[in-house]
């Protein structure tokens, strides 16, 4: 009696663990094949399989601000002037491959040619999905600082300016994480052009949507690199959550239905374009002046860390992607812009500058660029 009850207990015990290997599976199959809810009179949604493609991209970033102020001389005058701060890199050329099943893809990309910075690190996320999607990039880039001071108006007696380029290296970091929400996500496929999916617009059709955001970014200029510079504000950091809304569409200039299950004779040209402004809601500012003695060593530093007012900031994206049967093409252009600006907002007795300096205030922007192209087969 107690060997048939165990044995009946281990037959029960496989039943139980081969369900639910059967259900930790199918839900692991669902998640490369699960076919989205759409209209079909408007989006045409091939079977999931096996991809595998390469692609290059052009990439730059950057970063720039002015501080602007007032001096006054001694007969009481005062006069404009400006200091400027950029550091960039060249253009960045990458290839890579990539490979995917379903809605599930993964790639990898290095850099080729000439170095597009003295040191650079980036790395990317992307999960285009045709309701919401979720986009993370960083990079961070070492290179030469450049500076620059202009004082009064060209053409006049006081007039000044000068640039100077560190030999010490600086430093530009950038961390943005985005997510999107579209609203006509039935007839609307945002991801068509923009990665290898299953998803291809048939018909013309758009939507408004909805965008969160948020970046945070510094500049770290060395005190030895600032040292000789004309800098009143040595290291810069922003931190900023942003929403807004905007407009997508999907213009089809081509489509052909396919024949068979293995899409032949398919056949779409489609062109997106897509415009986001946003709007800075919590915008936070950090500047860094150095302090250095009698001698000309690094003594200390001074902070200030101010909320600043509201800002505009913008994303915008065009693509256009064409369909062969198995054989999908991408040309994908994305502009990012981040602004910031600060006017009457420095604690400025917790910053090393001249008395002589009045009407402190500076506006810069981060921004960055990036065209690719992609071809991708399908099995």
């Amino acid at each position: 009696m107690k060997r048939s009850l165990i044995i009946i207990a281990l037959l029960l015990g496989c039943v139980s663990m081969q369900a639910q290997k059967t259900s930790f599976w199918h839900k692991i199959n669902g998640l490369f094949t699960k076919r989205a809810v759409v209209d079909t009179t408007y989006i045409y949604q091939s079977a999931p399989s096996f991809s595998l493609g390469v692609f290059g991209t052009l990439q730059q970033a950057g970063f720039n601000t002015d501080v602007n102020f007032r001096v006054k001389d001694d007969n009481n005058e005062s006069f404009s002037g400006v200091t400027s701060y950029w550091l960039s890199e060249n253009l960045c050329k990458k290839v890579g491959v990539e490979a995917g099943f379903g809605n599930i893809n993964i790639g990898y990309g290095f850099e080729v040619g000439t170095k597009s910075a003295t040191k650079k690190n980036s790395l990317a996320f992307n999960l285009l999905r045709k309701t919401w999607g979720v986009r993370v990039n960083y990079y961070k880039i070492t290179n030469p600082f450049t500076s620059g001071l202009t004082m009064g108006i060209e053409g006049e007696e006081y007039y000044q300016h000068d640039e100077f380029v560190s030999k010490e290296l600086a430093c530009l970091r950038s961390f943005t994480v985005d997510g999107y929400y579209v609203f006509n996500n039935k007839r609307f496929a945002y991801p068509a052009t923009y990665k290898k999916s299953s998803l291809v617009q048939r018909h013309t059709a758009g939507s408004w949507m909805l965008m969160a955001h948020y970046k945070q970014g510094d500049l770290y200029n060395s005190p030895e690199a600032s040292l000789d510079s004309y800098n009143l504000l040595d290291c810069f950091a922003t931190m900023q959550v942003s929403v807004g809304g905007g407009y997508s569409a999907n213009i089809v200039l081509w489509h052909k239905d396919p024949v068979g299950s293995r899409d032949e004779k398919l056949r779409n040209l489609t062109f997106n374009l897509t415009a986001m402004p946003e709007l800075t809601v919590f915008n936070y500012l950090k500047t860094t002046s150095y302090i250095y003695n009698e001698n000309g060593v690094h003594a200390g530093e001074n902070v200030s860390k101010v909320l600043c007012y509201p800002m505009p900031n913008f994303i915008g994206s065009a693509a256009v992607s064409l369909t062969l049967g198995r054989i999908y093409c991408s040309t994908q252009f994305t502009y990012n812009m981040f602004y910031f600006r600060s006017r009457d907002a420095f604690d400025t007795s917790q910053m090393n500058i001249p008395e002589f300096v009045q009407d402190l205030n500076y506006q810069g922007t981060f921004q960055d660029w990036t065209l690719k192209g992609l071809l991708v087969y399908r099995f």
